[in-house]
């Protein structure tokens, strides 16, 4: 049977309101410090896990909060769901997951969302208009005026990653990806030796059937790239997968970096060189931002900013000297 509150408190020695007003962060609870840390030492060894609905009920709320992403397609996403939800969890909040894959398709999941009389929402697109009063919000991907939010910067790694393909001699270094925040970061990196090609650059979103498409796009040139990055992890491993395919060599005759690295890229053969975009530790930072949001609604917005960094694994390697430049 679950551990309930009344379980705790005998164990622990105290009343059921006193273990309450503990979980709960009340600092008019009168308990020693000692009996307090009994209790979360007992909530972690037994998992305890409150009972949502009872809590909103006597808060006056429905303790659930709405997760709005884009399409699972984007391997990230599922990663960052899973986290979110996690982290929701530990704080006492159910999610309400909704997708889309399609842009006429966000009003839908904002629909799913609204019905449901959610507490906040976590989302990568922002549309208050479809809710009847202010909700608490928290904008992952790009900051908005007055709404709290969590974004990356990419320069830094991708500049890493220039530097470090640049040091393996390579000068072809193409792009796969759509042109948003990362392309904006490849192409100032580039910038620093002159480049890039506008040849070597293949548009398409963030999924992996795009990393097929660019791999074959680039294979038909007399002289392709010997490095790519990529918009994200499930471009690089479907790039890799087409150019293993046609017999190439990861490492060896071509060179792939990924980014966000999702757990795939770490077990990917070879293993994938990535941009980290910290999944976990953004998605705990999210909620905690959120959850403070709905219990402190007049305190200050706040906007954070991430610095993305290179994580180095086996899929690039020095560039063959037939390909280097005179």
């Amino acid at each position: 049977m679950p551990v309930t509150m009344k379980d705790i408190a005998g164990m622990a020695g105290v009343s059921r309101p006193v273990v309450c007003a503990v979980l709960g962060g009340r600092s008019t609870c009168h308990v020693s410090e000692v009996k307090r840390k009994r209790i979360l030492e007992l909530v972690e060894e037994l998992g305890y896990q409150p009972n949502a609905q009872a809590r909103g009920l006597r808060l006056g709320k429905t303790c659930t909060v709405g997760i709005l992403l884009a399409s699972f397609r984007d391997r990230i996403i599922g990663d960052i769901m899973i986290e979110l939800y996690r982290a929701l969890l530990a704080k006492g909040y159910t999610s309400i997951i909704s997708i889309w894959e399609k842009k006429e398709e966000i009003e839908q999941a904002y629909r799913n969302v609204v019905r449901n009389n959610v507490d906040g929402i976590i989302t990568c697109d922002y549309h208050p208009e479809w809710f009847s009063e202010p909700v608490p919000t928290v904008i992952y991907g790009h900051p908005e005026p007055g709404i709290d939010s969590l974004s990356i910067d990419y320069e830094p790694a991708f500049n890493e990653a220039v530097d470090y393909l640049h040091s393996l001699g390579h000068s072809r270094i193409g792009y796969i990806g759509s042109r948003n925040k990362r392309y904006e970061a490849y192409a100032h990196a580039m910038k620093r030796y002159g480049r890039p090609d506008r040849n070597y650059i293949c548009e398409g979103v963030g999924f992996p059937e795009n990393g097929i498409r660019g791999m074959q796009y680039f294979l038909t040139m007399k002289e392709p790239p010997t490095a790519l990055l990529c918009h994200n992890d499930s471009v690089a491993l479907s790039a890799m997968a087409e150019a293993q395919r046609h017999g190439l060599a990861i490492g060896s005759d071509i060179s792939i970096i990924g980014a966000d690295n999702t757990l795939e890229s770490a077990f990917s053969c070879p293993s994938l060189t990535t941009i980290d975009t910290f999944i976990t530790g953004k998605a705990g930072m999210m909620v905690d931002m959120l959850v403070e949001r709905i219990e402190y609604p007049e305190k200050k917005t706040v906007s954070v900013v991430l610095k993305s960094r290179l994580v180095v694994r086996e899929s690039c390697g020095p560039v063959r000297k037939e390909e280097r430049k005179n």
